[in-house]
């Protein structure tokens, strides 16, 4: 008789929970003893543990050095809206790039955007690069949008760093005062003019007023020759202030009347050499009449005598040269330096202040409460960034 005694072979291993058990069958041979010796084929699972291996990503800082401004990799940036051809801006715009690089041995690009919003764009996402040309408008709205700075304002061909606007009444209408316009036909240029309509409208939204009828007329011109004909009660345009007596100094809105002239008695005339002048020219002592009214002289040489300068808006700046909120002081402050140097030099007749292109014959420092008026127009007349840069000025 047989006697078979069974074995059993149990393996009891410890899993790691990283590891994967794989189930492995293995042949085992036994030898049994009884009475004869009998070869037993059993069949056992046997459990064999495998070790992974995970690959863990390493992460490494590296710290990457900019390249300096100035440098050929990283020219400071000369951003321009498109004011006139880009071919002339390209160009124009490459000989004020050159002086700035010979004065400072920094590298200097010339870049023409689509349009204001896009420079501005340009400056907020690279504030420490950039050097923006902006009206006064656009760089309010830079300031709001991005921290912007004004570093220069233009001097204009009649030696001005603002356009001021004026109300002209007929002496014959009962319009004297800002208050008189509520009713009243007011005869608009450009309903777009910063200092000739939107101040004066700020200020009547601000009183609470409000004109009888906005006639649109076709320029300054027709404004004035429509108050002098009493077609309107009263007419905006610009004001540009006269050149006094010996020229001595400028005239100053804090001192000095919208027409000094009256107190003399003498009506306006046409010089010999084309100016209108009161009492001769200014280097005889006399006075040059230079606001919107001169330009009509000829086909109405009584409007002088017609009409009267009711009130003056605030200047609003000219076009401003502005810096991004990170662009290094020091480097900002020589070239506002430079800048006002090169609008005074021949250089700057083949760049900004050329008559194709800016016409600046200067460039001054300018503070940031000079554009008060631009942000109270857009206070007053609810106007958004893109309503407030969609303005002109003429």
């Amino acid at each position: 008789m047989l006697y078979l005694r069974t074995l059993f072979l149990l393996a009891g291993l410890s899993l790691l929970s990283a590891c994967q058990p794989n189930e492995v069958v293995l042949e085992v041979t036994r030898l049994v003893e009884t009475q004869e010796r009998i070869e037993v084929t059993r069949l056992v699972s046997e459990t064999v543990v495998q070790e992974a291996t995970r690959i863990v990503p390493e992460e490494i800082l590296l710290e990457v050095t900019r390249s300096p401004l100035g440098s050929e990799v990283r020219p400071v940036q000369l951003l321009f809206p498109p004011v006139v051809d880009t071919a002339v801006i390209a160009a124009r715009g490459e000989v004020l790039a050159n002086a700035l690089r010979e004065a400072t041995g920094y590298e200097f690009q010339t870049g023409i955007l689509d349009n204001e919003q896009a420079v501005i764009d340009m400056m907020c996402s690279a504030p420490e690069d950039t050097i923006a040309f902006l009206s006064a408008a656009a760089f309010v709205v830079a300031e709001e949008q991005c921290g912007a700075e004004a570093g220069s304002v233009a001097v204009d061909g009649n030696g001005q760093t603002s356009q001021t606007g004026m109300l002209v009444a007929h002496q014959n209408s009962d319009v004297s005062a800002l208050a008189d316009l509520d009713g009243a036909r007011w005869g608009v240029p450009d309903d777009a003019s910063l200092p000739a309509v939107l101040y004066f409208q700020a200020l009547l939204a601000e009183a609470g007023l409000a004109v009888g009828e906005t006639v649109q007329l076709a320029g300054e011109s027709a404004a004035m020759l429509a108050v002098d004909e009493e077609r309107v009660d009263v007419a905006s345009a610009q004001f540009i202030p006269p050149i006094l007596p010996f020229d001595e100094r400028p005239w100053d809105a804090a001192e000095d009347d919208p027409e000094p002239w009256l107190g003399l008695g003498l009506s306006p005339i046409r010089s010999p050499i084309g100016y209108v002048v009161v009492a001769g020219e200014p280097e005889n002592g006399g006075y040059r009449v230079r606001d919107a009214r001169s330009r009509v002289f000829d086909v109405a040489p009584l409007i002088f005598d017609h009409t009267e300068i009711v009130t003056l808006g605030a200047p609003i700046p000219n076009a401003t040269v502005a810096y991004g909120r990170a662009f290094p002081l020091g480097l900002a402050r020589q070239l506002d330096t430079l800048l006002a140097e090169f609008a005074l030099s021949e250089a700057c007749g083949e760049s900004l202040c050329s008559s194709d292109f800016y016409g600046w014959t200067g460039l001054v420092p300018v503070a940031d409460s000079a554009y008060e008026p631009v942000r109270f127009i857009r206070d007053q007349l609810a106007l958004s960034n893109s309503d407030l840069l969609g303005l002109g000025q003429e």
